[in-house]
């Protein structure tokens, strides 16, 4: 099974960029509105366990937090590898990198041109290990928080944004023709500030087998892993 955990892609920029790879046999919204607030790290540690996170990860510090093999979905399967998911494999040491430039650029001691080389370097990093590890695992799961990152910033900059849908588009070409069960899944989605880019209450979900899902919540996932494993 692969799973694509990309960050923030939202099904309007999909369809405008004709996503085509990222638009599988079934594709839709998912509902996060069972969440008080769409936090990356509450999302994602939801969608690995199937349960409301929230009220376990309080804000401070949250980024520290980390699930344990047991608690989620990688425990049906044999081989499970885990790239960046945030709450289980989380690369600490690149993302705090990116936060505390995202700081820098409000503080003006950083450039955005600075802040976009290094979301660039780190989503090669993933892009690497992942393509590096396909069909060597029972279960692969991907993180890529490249629209997330770069869309903060530039959510209202088409360019920008449609070099960063065309790669993701791109990444799912990889595994298009693949007999494994696919998922690509974010979090949320986003919605333009002037140039900046915010979290929405609706995610994205696409795979290459017919679900009949409609507005499925993050958490629902968990029991289609399963049943995918069996």
């Amino acid at each position: 099974m692969l799973i694509l955990a990309l960050d923030a892609l939202d099904q309007n920029l999909v369809k405008t960029f004709n996503c085509s790879n990222l638009m599988q046999k079934e594709y839709g919204q998912t509902d996060i509105t069972n969440f008080k607030e769409p936090r990356t790290i509450v999302l994602w540690a939801s969608f690995l366990t199937g349960k409301n996170m929230e009220a376990k990860i309080p804000i401070k510090g949250q980024w520290e937090f980390q699930l344990k093999r047991e608690e989620t979905f990688l425990c049906y399967f044999d081989s499970p590898k885990v790239i960046d998911v945030p709450g289980y494999a989380y690369k600490q040491e690149n993302h705090k990198k990116e936060r505390r430039l995202l700081k820098a650029y409000f503080n003006e001691n950083a450039t955005i041109q600075e802040y976009d080389k290094l979301i660039w370097k780190n989503h090669q990093e993933n892009k690497t290990e992942f393509l590096n590890s396909l069909e060597q695992y029972d279960l692969l799961t991907a993180y890529f928080n490249l629209a997330d990152a770069i869309g903060h910033l530039s959510f209202g900059v088409y360019t920008k944004m449609k070099r960063v849908y065309t790669e993701l588009e791109n990444l799912a070409a990889r595994i298009r023709n693949t007999n494994d069960f696919t998922l690509i899944i974010s979090d949320h989605g986003m919605k333009a500030i002037g140039r900046y880019g915010d979290h929405t209450m609706n995610g994205y979900y696409s795979t290459n087998r017919k679900l009949n899902l409609n507005l499925p919540k993050i958490t629902d996932f968990h029991k289609t892993i399963k049943s995918a494993k069996k």
